[in-house]
């Protein structure tokens, strides 16, 4: 049943129809919410712009002009993540990361000069901004910014922020492929070693959304030894396995994942639903506060991450529409949809034949998450349409280290609910602030009681070392003297020297001794000031 609104008031068929005509304007009016490379795009900009306008022009009456439209909001919908960080009072940095295979990385910093350094890294078709759009009473990068720790936020390939290359332009081909796997082998060492390197850190928290979890999975399978780089894992509505998807939009595209496949690549479409200035102010003009279509925007999120209007801000929907979507790869999509048909989570299958190349077996292989060895917190809801609970209960049996596994309390609790809730801060990001100063307070008593291990053994070793060289000296004194049970640090440099000094002698007289009828034996042993010499002579 379709949830109840002002758009649905109509009755079931003007609702479809509105809800597809809107549709296609955003997919289709967005100035292509698929990059196809042809050379018939670039002959079609000047009608695109036309079209657009005339759009934009019919939207503003229909929604009122787009007046008594709060000023922060349509700023706030314009701004960059890091003029949207300093517009609210906190410091903002932009860092920029080459990975091995050339792709040019944006990170955006909150920094706090000699704090712990945490990692957000965002799912499918989002941002940075992701983190902070929502304003510092909601926004999880500035709350661990307020709580005392080292903030950077992540743009994974492809996205807005992070579409250059060494030598790739991103309107060749090549240059979109990828999927998450490449994220998991080559965008998160890249990061996480560029934040340790800044910071002097040895180790970081690790905090990602949706794909941002299924890449960390990724690492830590083909790349083990980054565990140790990982303090701690807190997975928002964990990917891995996703077979029994609730989403009726995505079942559907995965029934015709093999066509839909052909005919991208056949269209040489690569990129999906990139961010433009169009869909910026679109999704201003439409779904703002006075708008009638308001609810239509609010439909289309929950339409995709499942229904729960008493949790999403709606004035704040132009903002959320105009940082999101900002464009992935056609190829990431398929690999989802491979693991929607496969159930496995495995590496992306390039058919039989490639297959056999690349993996040297048939079908790709899964991805080991045993060796995840780092300690994870896993949050999940039972309303998220993108991620099951059975799929949650899987993943959490196969990772060897889950130290909280936390469903929301919260039935209608959604997949994007993790970002923007109303309720986000005590529904979620206060249970995990907890679970990030349980793991540190846990690593403290660790490091507090192995340097107290490490001295008690010190110590013992010390007094063993005692007792030997007792053992050692004792017979080299004459009858009456006698060593003390605890010998000083000088008296015992002092031991050892006169110790090593009457071995010397002794032998040095048995050997005179033997080689000679007549002789001198002089033996001089000093302990302390007390000096005993003894010479005797034969004829």
């Amino acid at each position: 049943m379709w949830p109840k609104c002002r758009v649905c008031a109509f009755g079931p068929w003007p609702t479809a129809l509105l809800l597809h005509c809107l549709g296609a304007l955003l997919v289709c009016g967005s100035a292509g919410a698929f990059t196809i490379l042809s050379p018939f795009s670039y002959s079609s900009l000047s009608f695109k712009n036309l079209l657009n306008s005339v759009l934009l022009s019919s939207n503003a009456n229909l929604a009122g002009g787009g007046r008594n439209l709060k000023s922060d909001v349509l700023e706030d919908a314009s701004l960059i993540t890091p003029k949207l960080i300093r517009k609210y009072g906190y410091p903002s940095e932009t860092h920029t990361v080459v990975t091995k295979d050339g792709y040019i990385l944006e990170m955006h910093r909150i920094p706090k000069k000699g704090a712990q350094p945490v990692l957000l890294m965002h799912g499918i078709l989002d941002t940075s901004a992701t983190w902070v759009l929502m304003g510092p009473k909601s926004g999880l990068g500035y709350m661990l910014s307020d709580l005392g720790y080292d903030v950077w936020m992540g743009n994974s390939r492809g996205n807005r922020y992070s579409k250059n290359h060494t030598s790739l332009n991103s309107d060749y081909q090549e240059f979109w492929d990828f999927t998450f796997h490449e994220m998991g082998k080559y965008d998160l060492p890249a990061n996480i070693d560029y934040i340790l390197s800044k910071t002097g850190y040895e180790q970081l928290h690790y905090i990602g959304h949706s794909q941002g979890t299924a890449i960390f999975w990724v690492l830590c399978s083909e790349q083990p030894a980054y565990s140790q780089k990982i303090t701690s894992m807190h997975a928002l509505a964990p990917i891995a396995y996703i077979h029994d998807m609730k989403s009726p939009l995505f079942r559907t595209l995965v029934l015709f994942l093999d066509f839909l496949t052909a005919a991208t690549r056949m269209l040489r479409i690569t990129e999906f639903m990139p961010n433009t200035k169009f869909l910026v102010d679109h999704s201003q003009v439409v779904c703002h506060d006075n708008a009638m279509t308001q609810d239509v925007c609010s439909n289309i999120l929950f339409l995709v991450a499942g229904y729960n209007s008493e949790q999403l801000n709606k004035t704040m929907l132009p903002v959320m529409l105009s940082h999101t979507p900002s464009g992935a790869s056609i190829k990431q999509l398929e690999h989802f949809g491979q693991l929607m048909k496969s159930g496995h989570f495995r590496k992306f299958d390039r058919g039989y034949l490639r297959n056999q190349l690349e993996y040297n077996r048939m079908t790709p292989p899964d991805y080991d998450l045993s060796r995840v060895k780092v300690p994870v917190a896993l949050y999940y809801s039972v309303n998220d349409l993108l991620v099951s609970t059975t799929g949650v209960d899987r993943l959490a049996r196969e990772l060897p280290n889950v130290i909280d596994k936390y469903l929301v309390p919260m039935e209608r609790f959604n997949h994007l609910d993790f970002l923007w809730a109303i309720d986000v801060k005590p529904l979620v990001y206060n249970r995990l602030v907890r679970n990030i100063r349980r793991v540190e307070n846990h690593r403290a008593k660790l490091t507090a009681n192995l340097a107290s291990y490490l001295a008690m053994q010190l110590q013992r070793q010390h007094l063993q070392n005692q007792i030997q060289l007792q053992a050692t000296l004792q017979p080299t004194l004459p009858p009456n003297v006698h060593l003390p049970h605890r010998l000083d640090p000088e008296l015992l440099t002092t031991l050892t020297t006169t110790a090593a000094t009457a071995t010397i002698v002794t032998a040095t007289a048995t050997a005179t001794t033997e080689t000679t009828a007549t002789g001198t034996a002089t033996t001089t042993e000093n302990v302390g000031d007390a000096t005993t010499s003894t010479s005797a002579a034969e004829a």
